[in-house]
């Protein structure tokens, strides 16, 4: 501590304390990654005082929407990047310290402040900015800033353009721990990122660090509150980057539930599933994980009611009604059974593939999307079970929320109603027709419901349809209209992929849904809104408007066939 001391006098960090009031706080050493020591304030009490606003910081999990496959990296630090930031001369004094007899107090901003990490990042984010404005692309964890570019030598360019402006404005670059030398892997935040094998993973070391406290734990069969708390920070942090991490560190949490908070340091015998589920992550650390969201090949919608359960899987569909066990059971219950039942009936068709799961029930899908959770544990067994069927097949498992007054045919599955044919009458299709031409073939329709004399049929027995399945051929039109069920509208998009020519797509208005950002890259146009539904909107199966049709919204969009690059993915923001 001598030397810290000394060391921050002389860097003036520290000055004599010239008030005659202030505020007392320790200070500490903590070891820093790479062996030396970082002196801390202790100011828990002062941050007693403090009135702190939330705020967010760039994390790990918010990353991959960053990066794009391919992407070259570069990173930079700061070094000492705190005491860049003065503190008010007057304000000094409360940043106290008492040793050997001196009172000293801090010139800059310390480790320990809980306003310190907000107000640093106001400083990093306004930096980042300035270089977002030049071009480049940037994200900044208070003093660690990531540069990407998909050019190895414009994103050269671009780091001695970051360097040169950092040092303009005053700070001090680590260059020992920076890495300036565009490269394709990448250590971040703690993760190390490969956007051209599309693979993130632990750093070694820090797989080494957890490995031996598991063990240690494992060996002593014996855990304490506040040996559990490190568990679940090691885990909590690695289950983002390890495969089915999450799902393997449940039995954890509900095992550490019963410890003491009140006797942090009490030992007691861990629970044979937490143990297992410890013994499991020895052996997995070492696995990676894709950075890049999956694209659905299968698409899975389910719903469950009072009277029975229904799933959509692709052009299948399945039903069934409850026993009197399963009547008793919550609905979440239900709603989670369903999935696997979907899963289970349909395992030829999505093994070794990646399954979109939609359903209406945002317990569900946060359960699956968490691998599980600490609400309820029947529904921890219900989860586990269902990825015990996703594991064995191989199956990778996305899920989504979909809108109840949406989720039009798993719902009417459910309470073994029939399916409902949703209808544009002409007083709405004319409107549309007049901006961008009558179509030339109706892709989801009926009889009955086709707009144009062309249309394709989802029933075999529908003998008028050119075809039946639109999904069974590769659409290339001049100009085609598509209103499907919306539970299809992930699917639809999917398969625009490798479709030619241009299409009218009728879909809800719906903002934040997560396919959104494909259908605004693929427009060509600006939606129209589907005007007076209650008079335009009929569902043949009832003769009447789809219940709900008030709370409807409805847009054309005029959109275009085949594949999609990453720029034009990013071009609506």
């Amino acid at each position: 501590m001598d030397l810290q001391i000394q060391m921050m006098l002389e860097q003036q960090i520290l000055i004599k304390n010239p008030f005659d009031s202030g505020f007392l706080s320790p200070i500490f050493l903590v070891s820093k990654g790479d062996g030396s020591q970082r002196p801390i304030f202790n100011l828990k009490r002062l941050n007693q005082f403090l009135g702190l606003k939330k705020f967010h910081l760039m994390n790990h999990l918010r990353l991959p929407d960053f990066l794009q496959r391919g992407d070259f990296l570069v990173k930079i630090d700061l070094s000492q990047a705190y005491c860049h930031v003065p503190i008010r001369p007057s304000h000094q004094r409360f940043l106290s310290l008492a040793y050997r007899d001196n009172i000293y107090c801090m010139t800059c901003l310390p480790f320990g402040l809980a306003s310190a990490p907000q107000i640093f990042a106001k400083l990093t984010n306004w930096v980042a900015g300035y270089l977002r404005s030049l071009g480049l692309r940037v994200v900044v964890y208070l003093d660690d800033f990531l540069l990407v570019n998909q050019d190895s030598e414009c994103l050269q360019a671009q780091a001695q353009v970051a360097v040169q402006t950092l040092q303009l404005l005053g700070w001090t670059v680590n260059f020992e721990k920076s890495q300036l030398s565009p490269t394709q892997c990448c250590q971040y935040l703690g993760i190390v990122w490969n956007p051209s094998t599309d693979l993130k993973f632990l750093p070694l070391e820090k797989q080494m660090v957890i490995h031996r406290y598991l063990l240690s734990v494992l060996q002593s069969r014996h855990w304490s509150w506040r040996i559990a708390k490190v568990i679940m920070g090691y885990l909590s942090f690695a289950g983002f980057v390890i495969p089915l991490g999450k799902l393997h560190y449940r039995q954890i949490q509900w095992g550490s539930r019963r410890l003491s908070r009140s006797q942090p340091h009490r030992l007691v015998a861990i629970p044979k599933l937490a143990l297992s589920q410890i013994q499991w992550w020895t052996s997995a650390l070492h696995r990676s994980s894709p950075i890049f969201p999956r694209s659905p090949q299968v698409f899975v919608t389910s719903d469950a009611s009072d009277v029975g359960w229904g799933v959509v899987v692709n052009d299948r569909m399945h039903k069934d009604f409850w026993t009197d066990a399963q009547k008793e059971w919550h609905i979440n219950l239900k709603e989670l059974f369903a999935v696997r039942r979907a899963l289970e009936l349909n395992v030829p068709l999505l093994q070794n593939k990646v399954v979109l799961v939609q359903s209406d029930n945002r317990t569900v899908i946060a359960y699956i999307h968490r691998e599980g959770g600490t609400k309820s544990l029947r529904l921890l067994q219900e989860v586990e079970a269902l990825f015990s069927v996703a594991v064995t097949h191989n199956m990778v498992l996305i899920a989504r929320i979909i809108p109840g007054r949406y989720n039009t045919w798993a719902d009417n599955l459910s309470r073994q109603k029939c399916l409902p044919d949703w209808h544009l009458l002409p007083g709405a299709t004319s409107e549309i027709f007049r901006h961008w031409g009558v179509p030339e073939i109706d892709l989801f329709a009926t009889v009955n419901s086709a707009v144009v004399p062309q249309y394709v049929a989802l029933s075999a027995q529908d003998h008028q349809a050119q075809f039946v399945d639109a999904f069974s051929q590769t659409w290339n039109f001049a100009l085609a209209w598509i209103f499907p069920p919306p539970p299809l509208l992930p699917r639809v998009l999917n398969h625009l992929n490798s479709a030619r020519g241009l299409f009218i797509l009728i879909a809800p208005c719906w903002e934040n849904v997560f396919w959104r950002p494909d259908l605004e890259a693929r427009a060509v146009a600006p939606p129209m809104y589907v005007k007076k539904l209650k008079e335009n909107l009929i569902d043949l199966s009832s003769g009447r408007p789809p219940p709900e049709v008030s709370s409807l919204s409805l847009q054309a969009w005029l959109v275009r066939g085949g594949s999609l690059k990453p720029v034009d993915r990013i071009r609506h923001i």
